[in-house]
This record gives structure tokens, C-alpha cells and sequence, in this order.
């Protein structure tokens, strides 16, 4: 919704200063504006019984840290420069975007988040750099240090089993067992991450690999060995894969329709967290050859094109998840200054279903468009049986 910029950054700031507030990141720079940093993130910390915001502010090559009381004046911050403001509490997301004509656009979506207060004068990684996986995986050099060119994949990784742990801490707490399947895996950084993660919070983890490539998975069972892990890895393509038991489905830049592939399985074998970072989009690209006014103005520029048409896919993925019920949030889970391809789709099953209006909305977009995603092609008897609300 379009809201006067005072008062919707008055309303993050009210959320960030609430005892449930979990966390917050500034990113995005606006038009003819200057920012100090590239990235800002905040969350809660307890220091010496006393609470506190503790701000880590990144320039794209090291991270300062510092920590400030709770008066402190998040709405100048909040009117800095940044494009891009996201925060979070315990049950709400809220996704502020300042337009080039300084309009503010809000969304507010569900969530599930724990609010976690330890406090580490380093930034809190989800796994330490001489993790005994990244030396297996040839990431970190024989002082357990991450090598500086597997720096970005390696802040990567961290970042997205941080926004894994949130999901399963409220979600899949109470189970025992757990498993993973990593759907287009390559050389399985993220595999073996999650599962040296996961292992300390579940008695048993299950673990399968996929990727196309044979070399990929003969790379994969051999790091597995030195490591003494049970990981399943198979050649396979995502959309010839055969039905396997899963709770969490990862995805990780899955090019073009394998991330809808990745998508289909998941709900196909009733996963319930669903976490993929889209990569390169191309099939929806070609559907649209012309847009409805006053959208042509953006369409006729072929880089603009590109990019609202990514923009577009990833909001209709997360549409049709949400119709499918479950609870769905994208999310920035890495600076752009690691990777262009930094858009994040998590989406955690329920007991929720979707608004009438949801899925009017849709369809809606659907026809004015003229257009039919791939993934709504895929999952059309699933879809259909949403919309009939006799989906299960």
C-alpha cells in the first residue's frame, strides 16, 4: 500500500522499538542519495541484563559493529538514503520500498520468527569458519580461515541457514528427525553446510543432494567420505526426480525453470519449508510480448524489461505458494555487493488458506497480462484444487 514516507517509516520505527521486534536491514540506495553503507543490519541484543540494538554496518569489504540503547534515532536512519527497508518481528514482515519519486510502498506479510538476543562481538555466524566442512570443501586454508575468493560463498551460506534456523525454530522445533534435499546442488557447499548445522539440533538428518552433473555428484560423495557423512547424492535432473521423503527443500540459484522445477517437487512431495534463491529467468521473458498500459513504458526498455519480468516471476512463485497455503516472505538474504541474484522465496506450510481475494488477484494478473507462468502449469491440479478449497 502507498503511504506518506513520515508515516510508514514512523511505523517501522514503531515495530523496531516493540519487545517484539526481531530484526531489520537497510539496503538499497535512492535516487541522488548517498549512503555511508551498503547494507545495514539490526537486531536485539542483551548485554549485562540490559537490552540494546546492535547495528552491523557493511561496505561491501568489512563489517563494523556497534551497539546502541533504545533510544536511539532510527527514524533519521531510516530516512538516510536507504531504498530498501525490511522489519521484522515475531509475527509480521515489514517491506518498505522508497520509489524514485519518494513514495513509499509498505507490505505486511505473516511470519513466524524467534526473537534470539545473544550477543557476539563478532558477527554471530551459523557456523565458524574452521568448520571442518568449508576445509573438506577447500574453502578455508590450513589456519581455518575462509580463503578471501570463497568469502562471498561462504557469507552466502551463513546467511541462508540464519533464515533457515528462523523457520525451523518455530516450526519443525519439536521434531526428531529431519531431511534436507538439496535440489540442484552443484559442488554442495550449501549440502553439507545445512547438514553440519542440522545436526546438532535433530537425533537424525537425512540428507540428498541433486544435481545433473556426474562430475558434481562423484565430487560430492567424495568430500562426503573425507568427512565421514551420510549424504545421498544422484545425477539427476529436478524435474526427473523420483518422489523422496522431505521437510526442508533448498534450492540455491537453480537457473530458469529449475527453480519452478525445485518449486513442483517440493510441494509435489509435501515439504514443509520450501527455501530457493531464483537465478537467471528466461521463460516468462518470452511470453510477454506486450504489457498492459501504463506498463508498456517499462517493457519498451529491454534491461528494464529483464528486470521487471525476474520481479514479476518471484512475486507469482510466491502468489501461487500462498494459494497452495503456506506462508510465504522474499526476502534480501545476501548484500548485492556478493551476488546480483539476492532475492530469497521462503515459504513455510500451515494451517492457513488463501482470501477469495488472493487468488481474484491472480488471476486477475494472469489475464491482464496475457501470460501463464510455468510453475501454475505445473502445479495446475493443485491450483485447481486450491480454488475449489478442497486442497488438503
Amino acid at each position: 500500500m502507498k503511504l506518506d514516507l513520515e508515516t510508514a517509516i514512523g511505523q517501522l520505527e514503531q515495530q523496531i522499538k516493540s519487545d517484539r521486534f526481531v530484526r531489520a536491514v537497510l539496503s538499497g540506495r535512492r535516487r541522488n542519495m548517498h549512503t555511508e553503507f551498503e547494507r545495514i543490519d539490526i537486531k536485539p541484543v542483551q548485554i549485562k541484563e540490559e537490552i540494546k540494538w546492535q547495528l552491523i554496518s557493511s561496505d561491501g569489504k568489512k563489517d563494523l559493529t556497534k551497539n546502541v540503547s533504545l533510544d536511539f534515532d532510527f527514524h533519521n536512519l531510516f530516512k538516510s538514503g536507504y531504498a530498501n527497508l525490511l522489519v521484522e518481528t515475531e509475527s509480521e514482515s515489514f517491506q518498505l520500498r522508497i520509489t524514485k519519486k519518494d513514495e513509499a510502498l509498505l507490505s505486511v506479510s505473516k511470519v513466524k520468527l524467534n526473537r534470539d538476543l545473544a550477543h557476539d562481538r563478532q558477527k554471530q555466524r551459523m557456523l565458524a569458519e574452521n568448520n571442518p566442512v568449508f576445509k573438506a570443501l577447500e574453502m578455508s586454508d590450513m589456519l581455518g580461515r575462509i580463503k578471501p575468493s570463497k568469502m562471498d560463498k561462504y557469507k552466502q551460506v551463513d546467511e541462508f541457514i540464519r533464515l533457515m534456523d528462523q523457520s525451523i525454530s518455530s516450526d519443525l522445533a519439536t521434531q526428531k528427525d529431519i531431511s534436507v534435499v538439496d535440489l540442484g546442488c552443484g559442488h554442495a557447499y550449501l549440502t553439507f553446510a545445512v547438514a553440519e548445522f542440522l545436526q546438532s539440533k535433530y537425533q537424525k538428518v537425512s540428507v540428498l543432494g541433486v544435481d545433473e552433473r556426474i562430475d558434481s555428484k562423484e565430487h560430492n560423495e567424495k568430500v562426503a567420505s573425507k568427512l565421514g557423512v551420510s549424504a545421498n547424492f544422484v545425477a539427476a535432473k529436478i524435474a526427473d526426480l523420483s518422489s523422496h521423503p522431505v521437510d526442508i527443500a533448498i534450492a540455491l540459484h537453480a537457473c530458469d525453470t529449475a527453480t519452478d522445477d525445485a518449486i513442483y517437487w517440493a510441494v509435489k512431495n509435501q515439504a514443509k519449508v520450501i527455501m530457493v534463491a531464483p537465478c537467471c529467468m528466461h521463460e516468462m521473458q518470452t511470453q510477454i510480448t506486450s504489457a498492459p498500459e501504463p506498463w508498456g513504458l517499462l517493457t519498451k526498455y529491454g534491461l528494464v524489461k529483464e528486470r521487471l519480468v525476474d520481479l514479476l516471476t518471484d512475486s507469482l512463485r510466491a502468489q501461487i505458494l500462498k494459494i497452495l497455503g503456506y506462508r510465504v516472505d522474499i526476502v534480501e538474504f545476501i548484500g548485492g555487493e556478493h551476488t546480483a541474484r539476492n532475492i530469497l522465496i521462503r515459504a513455510v506450510k500451515g494451517e492457513t488458506t488463501a482470501t477469495q481475494l488472493d487468488i481474484d488477484r491472480y488471476q486477475e494478473f494472469l489475464t491482464q497480462w496475457g501470460i501463464k507462468p510455468y510453475l501454475s502449469k505445473l502445479l495446475e491440479k493443485q491450483l485447481e484444487a486450491a480454488t475449489r478449497g478442497d486442497i488438503k
